[in-house]
Parts: structure tokens; sequence; C-alpha cells
């Protein structure tokens, strides 16, 4: 998204455990999920867990990573994690490299593809 196709830019406070929320002002970039159903082809792989991914990038530039695990289980509660990074390769040691995080960077439009010479 260029400056010029950009539109305005959106409120965000993204909670995190154990941490201050991360509040900014930017754009969703990209957002990935998996699902509880385990006749899914995007079951998460664990029975009554399932996770949330998103990418935004704040107007002054910097990017904010959210994953939230979500949990049926009795006494386990939603997990929510946050960082703000400056670079992609930051992006990518938050979220690795699963199929999820995969699927994240490929919506976000990412090459996060390793060059070799």
């Amino acid at each position: 998204m260029t400056d010029d196709t950009k539109p305005p830019a959106r409120a965000h406070v993204l909670e995190r455990d154990k941490e201050r929320p991360i509040r900014f002002k930017g754009w969703l970039l990209g957002a990935a999920s998996n699902s509880w159903d385990t006749a899914s082809p995007d079951f998460s792989g664990s029975t009554g867990r399932r996770q949330a991914l998103a990418l935004y990038e704040t107007e002054g530039g910097k990017y904010v990573c959210e994953r939230v695990g979500f949990s049926q289980w009795q006494g386990e509660r939603t997990r929510h994690e946050g960082a703000v990074c400056t670079t992609i390769e930051e992006v990518m040691a938050f979220f690795g490299h699963g199929r999820l995080a995969k699927e994240l960077y490929d919506d976000a439009g990412l090459d996060t593809a390793e060059d070799v010479a």
C-alpha cells in the first residue's frame, strides 16, 4: 500500500498478558487464524485451542505483532502477546515460520524468503 492508497489510520489498543497494552494508530497489514474444528484443513493441531495472528503498521513506520491464543478448556483463558518491531526480521523472530505465520506473511504481502548468493 502506498501512502496515496492508504485509508485513514485507525486507533488500536492491543492487550498483552503481564505487560502494558500497545496503543497506536495504523493499519492492519495481514491476519491469519486456525480452527478448533478437527475436521477442518485449518485445524490448529491442538484440541480445544486455536490461534489468531495479526500484523499492523503504525503511522510512524513500525510494525506491531499480535498473537492471541484461544482455549475452550476449563481453567484456561485467552492469552495475549504482542511486540513492537522496527524491521521485518524482528517480525519474523516474533511469529516464526510455522504454517500460520507463513499464511500471515502471505496475507500481508511480505516476501520472507532467505536470499542466497
